[in-house]
């Protein structure tokens, strides 16, 4: 091993040789959902792997859940190796080095975490082959594209590992910010704990275009990309239009699909599509994206007005409410589909979560005040064509609960879309 690769270890892994030092500073940690689920010891000899967008608080989690498998003694220490570092990559191409480092170090019982995995030639292979050397190790690893994750790590570590997606901070673990600040901002944790939302995000979006899309994934036209994602920033939430994108991009239908999903592998886009029963009036083609995270739409757009000043609030509103029901499905591993409702007539319904055909809640979001537990006319369709025993009508002001069509239909506030999780959960 070359010296100046033993002394990145020890300038990332200071513990190593101050037993005092900690792994990371948690005075200011905000607990992840998916902890107590991660924390599991049958995971204990498979690769944990986390997976998500930069800044998502993946590093963060990762050495929180070093920290507390050591202090329940399951593991002795850390060894952490950032791939980002090139002297890090040039000397772990070979699954024989981390035996070689754990000798030399005088390591009993350690945890590998190999942070930003995807930075490595063929960091599959290399996790496959640690794998099947069978060590007294916990294996942990972390990534942010899901596009280089999956060529490059799943298709090798199949019955090896469990992956659990990090995504920005849902509400309930963004210690009960205010969910206005949330709507607009967005809920990545460094933007969550910061009194410098705006430029922070500035920054946040220009890392990922310059980095992630342009640097890693080598996309040729990153200017065209960026306006791409300023057109679906203006029309998310709306059925997609690729020719009118195509046409407007100055690119072919087939690039702006390719780049399409770029953003939803990087964890900026994703894409619902309709729900399909057995109506022939409904509409069965085009998806509808949605940001991930709003602060990242608001930044394309350059407008982080106040939503009581904005002509886009009720999208805002509706983006918020898809992005903590997708939250809720990652971080409880939930089985269930997100998608919409569409009519040829006109009848809609924003989400729809099913599991099967007994299983299924309707979710409409109208961020407006209303004096009386009334739905709209297509989420009243939707009742009456698949007679769901639940749904859920968000508002913004009004709270109570009606039988509409037989279903048990509960109209809930913004401000307690807590009640609309703890819905979901209990029948999902």
């Amino acid at each position: 091993m070359k010296i100046a690769f033993l002394e990145t270890i020890y300038q990332l892994n200071p513990w190593l040789s101050n037993p005092q030092a900690p792994l990371l500073d948690f005075t200011h940690y905000l607990p992840r959902v998916q902890t107590t689920q991660l924390l599991a010891q049958e995971w204990d000899t498979l690769w944990t792997v986390l997976v998500g967008p930069r800044q998502a608080g993946k590093t963060t989690l990762g050495k929180f859940l070093c920290a507390k498998l050591i202090e329940e003694k399951r593991f002795n220490t850390l060894l952490y190796l950032n791939c980002d570092f090139p002297e890090i990559r040039q000397e772990i191409s070979s699954p024989r080095i981390i035996p070689a480092i754990i000798q030399h170090l005088k390591l009993a019982s350690p945890i590998l975490f190999l942070d930003e995995v995807q930075r490595l030639e063929n960091p599959g292979l290399l996790m496959k082959a640690i794998a099947d050397l069978k060590l007294p190790v916990k294996l942990l690893a972390s990534g942010s594209s899901q596009l280089e994750i999956k060529s490059k790590v799943q298709e090798h570590l199949t019955g090896r590992h469990l992956e659990s997606i990090i995504l920005p901070m849902s509400f309930k673990e963004t210690a009960k910010a205010n969910p206005l600040d949330l709507i607009i901002f967005g809920c990545y944790p460094q933007i969550v704990q910061t009194q410098k939302k705006a430029i922070l995000l500035k920054q946040l979006y220009s890392d990922y275009i310059t980095r992630d899309i342009v640097e890693f994934l080598k996309i040729g036209k990153p200017d065209i990309l960026e306006k791409l994602v300023g057109l679906i920033a203006h029309s998310s939430g709306q059925l997609v239009n690729y020719n009118q994108l195509a046409t407007d991009c100055g690119i072919s239908v087939i690039t702006v699909q390719n780049y399409l999903s770029i953003l939803e592998k990087t964890y900026t886009l994703q894409a619902i599509k309709p729900f399909v029963g057995n109506k022939r009036t409904e509409i069965t083609s085009n998806p509808i994206y949605y940001f991930i995270d709003n602060g990242f739409r608001n930044q394309a757009l350059k407008n982080f007005a106040v939503l009581e000043q904005r002509t886009d609030n009720g999208l805002l509103i509706q983006s918020f409410i898809f992005q903590e029901i997708y939250k809720l499905q990652t971080q409880h591993f939930k089985d269930f589909n997100i998608n919409f409702w569409r009519t040829k007539s006109g009848a809609e319904v924003d989400f729809i979560l099913h599991k099967n055909n007994r299983d299924i809640l309707p979710i409409e979001v109208k961020y407006r005040s209303i004096k009386e537990p009334k739905v709209t006319r297509g989420f009243r369709s939707f009742l009456q064509a698949y007679q769901p025993k639940e749904g859920i009508f968000i508002t913004k002001d009004f709270i109570g609960d009606a039988i509409i069509e037989n279903c048990h239909v509960h109209f809930i506030p913004l401000s307690q879309i807590s009640d609309m999780l703890t819905i979901i959960q209990q029948l999902f």
